[in-house]
């Protein structure tokens, strides 16, 4: 009898369902999704995605296919009410959050096709271009590729960052440490990440970091988190410490060497993030790298506070 009630209800609220179609200006705010069971949700995002992962698997499920690299559908594989995050990773690095919303009370709109544009342009202007674009186009192609080698170049001089990151590749590898909380042994990691170098910029604090593929297969590494985490000591007898808190602060810039690592191969990296205004006595930071297959297990890498502004001051020297 049940079951019977209950395959009612679903008919019911099927019939009740409005399929939306819309486009969006895609933004760093957390985009909601609305879904429905045996319904699929397609989600068109401006750049080719390199990786997702989503926060609930047991309730929702994320398809990508490498024939259609910005397309993400997503569905319901439970018909209980409920919620979960969706993060989608493109190739360029930038992280595209959206909130995945299941609710099964009353007539509801459910999202079928979702069309996000980059913040700023008009939601129209990515249609077809026209021919005279194209004869443009074909005109400049032999000046432009000309000029494209020097133009990369000047480009990387430009990037401060890069070239910092050029000096990670030639330095020694740092201490490496897995998992929460942090340890040099390196059973069970999905991988292993130290920091090299730490400089204090006054608002902002930069990072020279590596990491390592301990795994006999390849990984993706994901882009490089901060985490303020604190640990207390707790217990009436026995007291031991365990971790209390932790707080994500907002990354400004990163740059990677690689994304792809074969067993045994290392990326280096340098990663900005806005310096916390104060913190408790018994938090500390972590430079915190994880693998694509497993975000819920990252390497955590001490971040000491106090450090030195040498490599900014002598930048200014230069």
């Amino acid at each position: 009898m049940r079951a019977f009630l209950l395959l009612v209800a679903i008919q019911t609220l099927s019939a009740q369902i409005e399929p939306v179609v819309s486009k969006r200006n895609l933004t760093d705010q957390v985009q909601v999704v609305r879904v429905a069971p045996r319904f699929a949700t397609a989600i068109r995002v401006p750049e080719p995605v390199s990786s997702m992962v989503i926060g609930d698997p047991e309730r929702f499920l994320a398809e990508h296919s490498e024939k259609e690299p910005t397309l993400v559908l997503v569905k319901p594989v439970t018909e209980q009410p409920g919620e979960s995050n969706l993060l989608v990773v493109t190739t360029s690095g930038r992280q595209l959050s959206f909130l995945l919303r299941m609710d099964p009370t009353g007539p509801k709109r459910v999202d079928f096709v979702l069309v996000y544009k980059p913040a700023g342009s008009f939601l129209v202007g990515e249609a077809f271009p026209t021919s005279s674009e194209v004869a443009r186009t074909d005109v400049l192609r032999p000046v432009s590729g000309l000029a494209t080698p020097k133009a990369v170049d000047a480009e990387k001089a430009l990037d401060p960052l890069q070239e910092i990151l050029n000096q990670q590749k030639l330095a020694p590898l740092p201490t490496l440490y897995g998992g929460k909380p942090p340890t040099v042994s390196g059973e069970g990691d999905r991988v292993r990440a130290g920091v090299s170098e730490v400089v204090d910029q006054g608002r902002t604090v930069m990072v020279l970091f590596s990491a390592v593929n301990p795994q006999p297969n390849a990984i993706e590494i994901m882009p490089p988190q901060v985490q303020l985490a604190g640990k207390t000591r707790k217990g009436a007898v026995i007291r031991k410490d365990r971790w209390t808190t932790s707080e994500q602060l907002p990354v400004q810039d990163f740059r990677l060497s690689r994304r792809r690592l074969g067993p045994g191969e290392r990326v280096d990296g340098v990663v900005v993030f806005s310096r916390p205004g104060f913190k408790q006595s018994h938090e500390s930071l972590f430079l915190q790298v994880a693998e694509s297959g497993a975000v819920d297990r990252p390497a955590l890498a001490p971040i000491g506070f106090g450090v030195s502004a040498t490599r900014e001051e002598a930048s200014h020297g230069q």
